[in-house]
């Protein structure tokens, strides 16, 4: 299920209807869901059929709100940054690993009059916690947005405000989807990325399915971010890819259950989904790279092992729909445009946010942050 779904099916469940399943983007989304009483508190399933044995601990808790399990995560996934190789080729271009190099790549991309990095959010205006929630990983780096989701430091930290502040400067240099980004359309800026137009594209694990399935003929190749604060490393924003929810409106929620254990179950099932579908892997113990047969491709097996090596490691940041308090990531996806376009202040903007944090800390809504 597309997690934009949940604009969709939002109003119909509201209405006493919807689908028996519902999706979300993530647990900041399910959060939404329970709070209005939408849906069902899963615990009594999760118990009968031993749910918390079998995902991964750090994207089961997030589904928790208010002590009661109310979704499950449905993929998991982070962001990424992608390089066209052939114009890389023809440029003679080294990929970066530093700031400093890609800032260099980008500048010479503009005296090539290729776009740097594609992006655009015209049909979405919440891809922007694509970006914010990378530079916030790689640049602030975990240890503070961990701190500062938990309230052990504010969000007026110098390295948060430097980091937001990089990506204001990074899109107002038209690094980013050329100072166009909401006039081009989550399609349009993996097309503008496919054909060559832009040379690199920071964009979600996700994005490989596309690029697979639709432009099979372009060249590209995925990696962590480049390191774009000394010190902090190579970094992996993490999270859940979408989360599962069973609608309050449902006639039968036993079946419903049941439903939802065989999808997660059915591991012979889903590793073909992931082969010959590229969906992205559920974030359940069973999972490992191993079980993937010859048909696997190539990169998606190379990506899910680096995945799977910064889960492992810890070397993992904090993406937005699934680590952030749901009225935080809300404004935060509403505003960013606002930075871009000099409507507000990242002093105003990063208050506005603190005060959404500090409510989800003192009412206990505060989603888990491994």
């Amino acid at each position: 299920a597309d997690g934009m779904d949940h604009y969709v099916q939002a109003p119909q469940i509201a209405g006493g209807g919807g689908p028996d399943i519902a999706a979300g983007d993530g647990p900041t989304d399910a959060n939404e869901y329970a709070k209005a009483g939408r849906i069902l508190a899963l615990d009594e399933y999760a118990e009968k059929y031993g749910w918390a044995d079998l995902f991964f601990p750090w994207a089961y808790e997030t589904c928790k709100f208010d002590g009661k399990l109310y979704s499950l995560p449905n993929s998991f996934e982070g962001m990424v940054i992608y390089y066209n190789t052939d114009v890389f080729e023809a440029n003679g271009w080294s990929y970066p690993t530093t700031e400093a190099e890609l800032e260099e790549i980008c500048k010479k991309c503009q005296e090539a009059g290729i776009v740097p990095m594609s992006f655009g959010n015209s049909n979405y205006q919440g891809a922007v916690d694509w970006l914010y929630s990378t530079f916030l990983s790689c640049y602030a780096g975990p240890d503070t947005v961990k701190a500062a989701l938990k309230g052990e430091k504010k969000w007026d930290d110098p390295l948060i405000k430097d980091a937001i502040q990089m990506m204001v400067d990074y899109w107002q240099k038209g690094y980013l989807g050329d100072r166009m980004s909401q006039a081009i359309s989550n399609d349009d800026m993996v097309a503008m990325f496919a054909d060559g137009k832009a040379a690199m594209m920071i964009d979600g694990t996700w994005a490989t399915q596309t690029l697979l399935n639709t432009y099979p003929e372009c060249n590209w190749d995925i990696d962590l971010m480049p390191e774009l604060r000394e010190g902090v490393g190579r970094v992996f924003p993490l999270a859940t890819g979408g989360a599962y929810m069973i609608n309050a409106n449902t006639k039968n929620p036993d079946a419903v259950a049941e439903v939802l254990n065989y999808l997660f179950t059915s591991m012979d099932r889903h590793i073909a989904s992931v082969e010959e579908g590229n969906w992205q892997p559920y974030p359940v113990k069973a999972f490992d790279t191993t079980l993937f047969t010859e048909n696997m491709n190539p990169k998606m097996l190379d990506m899910y092992k680096t995945l799977m090596d910064a889960q492992g490691s810890g070397d993992v940041g904090y993406c937005s729909w699934t680590f952030f308090p749901s009225d935080a990531r809300v404004y935060m996806n509403e505003q960013t445009d606002g930075l871009f376009l000099d409507l507000l202040t990242i002093d105003e903007y990063l208050g506005e946010v603190q005060k959404f944090v500090d409510n989800a800390i003192a009412t206990g809504n505060s989603p888990f942050v491994f």
